[in-house]
């Protein structure tokens, strides 16, 4: 485990391979842990932050490249941890056949590769996929590691597991007489044997977190208190998946799925929207972390209750023709869903429960690369500190990447993802959301952006 036991020492410390460390003075640092330090300095040689100390007495080299922060904050690199990568090919509206069948697969393909970009370039250094079609995530997370496509740490996420019937089996339920052969995003398994298979499967194909669809509702629809699967089909999947090394999320808005997502050992449940202290409870004991994910129910509110539905269909439908009516009483839903989320969620963090960021990003009222509105929704709706938001962001992201020793805080020894702000997020979160306050992006120790003034050498004459 990585160890701040270079703070404070008064000189430099670390297994440096003898490179040129590249140094930030002046820092505001926040850590992704503790309150922010003011007049910090920080050290790096090579890909691993090898010192943090105040300013005062720390001695430099003269191969030192010294940058001069001048206040600006220092903080880690956050991590998207419900990323939907090829989303964004829906045009004007949610209409498609089904979701991983807007476009073409090769489409797609270089979507996501410029969603992952987009990503890091707004200071995420890492990203949890969620559900995706044609192995696409798998083969984005292999472009990333050869180097060819410039994004962040990455876990490939896979198909999302439903069952017959239900909302989510989009190809199945709307559009099966099309005989479409690909079902998208989707992967259709019924009885505990096919949802063990379907773990095994996409596990099998490289993917790293197995997604499966627990619950209804959620940013479009309301959620009723029904489980998908069974109980012995979602343990059945959790248990094969695991025993191959890799993690399980869940779509689970619903009470009952969230508590037997919990009880299964689910490792990340999305949304979550209908959580209590039962659910917090069980999610506290399994260590599963929470994403909720609530800019996609606010902005979807903030168009659906303003829009003429006697006039114009609203563009965000659920599959099948809806009557103005029945479409008012969907919204009616969703607003009772998200009011009580907003009352619930505050209380399962201070219980606890470990938070984590992402959205459905990549809608049409909502891209990808406007990720910081749903930070701000966290402080400014629900009154969570901003210190908190960015432990979710930093922190709780690394360790539901399975990262915590290596990254996701700012500690000697640990990888060098960092950003530097031109502006203090624990003041005003949202600075954040200007890339051009971004002013270096360091993903391992490697320059990804670096709008800083030329460095200086400041050490002693050689």
């Amino acid at each position: 485990m990585a160890t701040n036991s270079a703070e404070g020492s008064g000189k430099a410390q670390g297994g440096g391979t003898g490179s040129a460390r590249v140094v930030f003075r002046g820092a505001n640092l926040i850590d992704g842990d503790r309150p922010a330090r003011p007049n910090m300095t920080i050290a790096i040689r090579g890909e691993r932050i090898e010192a943090i100390e105040p300013d005062d007495g720390f001695p430099l080299t003269p191969a030192d490249e010294v940058h001069e922060l001048h206040g600006r904050s220092l903080m880690p690199g956050m991590v998207q941890s419900h990323f939907h990568s090829h989303f964004g090919a829906f045009g004007d509206g949610v209409r498609a056949p089904a979701l991983g069948l807007e476009a073409a697969p090769a489409y797609l393909s270089m979507l996501a590769a410029a969603n992952a970009e987009t990503a890091l370039a707004c200071g995420f250094t890492g990203a949890i996929g969620s559900s995706n079609a044609h192995t696409i995530d798998v083969s984005l997370k292999e472009a990333i590691l050869a180097g060819f496509v410039e994004g962040p740490r990455y876990l490939a996420g896979s198909r999302e597991i439903v069952t017959t019937g239900e909302a989510s089996d989009y190809p199945n339920n709307r559009n099966f007489f099309m005989d479409l052969g690909h079902t998208g995003l989707t992967h259709a398994a019924n009885g505990p044997e096919a949802w063990r298979l379907a773990g095994r499967t996409e596990a099998g194909r490289g993917c790293d977190v197995v997604k499966i669809s627990a619950g209804p509702g959620h940013g479009s629809s309301p959620t009723f208190d029904v489980l998908y699967p069974t109980v012995e089909e979602l343990h059945a999947l959790v248990e094969a998946t695991h025993k191959l090394g890799k993690k399980v999320r869940a779509h689970a808005p619903s009470r009952t799925a969230i508590l037997e997502c919990a009880r299964a050992g689910v490792d990340i449940i999305d949304h979550a929207d209908r959580i209590d202290e039962e659910c917090v409870e069980a999610i506290l004991e399994a260590g599963s972390f929470v994403v909720p994910s609530m800019l996609w129910s606010e902005r979807f509110l903030e168009l659906a209750e303003s829009w003429d539905h006697d006039a114009t269909p609203l563009p965000i439908s659920e599959g099948f023709p809806e009557t103005p009516d029945a479409v008012r009483a969907r919204i009616r839903g969703v607003r009772e869903d998200f009011d009580y989320t907003c009352r619930a969620m505050p209380e399962a963090a201070r219980a606890g429960v470990k938070m984590i960021v992402g959205d459905d990003y990549g809608t049409p009222i909502m891209p990808h690369g406007d990720y910081i509105p749903e930070f701000e929704l966290y402080v400014k709706r629900l009154g969570i500190p901003p210190l908190d938001v960015i432990r979710w962001a930093t922190r709780n992201g690394a360790e539901a990447m399975g990262l915590a020793d290596e990254t996701g805080t700012i500690e000697v020894g640990k990888l060098a993802d960092l950003v530097v702000v031109d502006g203090d997020p624990l003041v005003d979160i949202g600075c954040l959301a200007d890339r051009s306050n971004l002013k270096a992006i360091l993903l391992g120790g490697r320059w990804i952006k670096n709008e800083l003034d030329a460095p200086s050498r400041r050490g002693p004459s050689a």
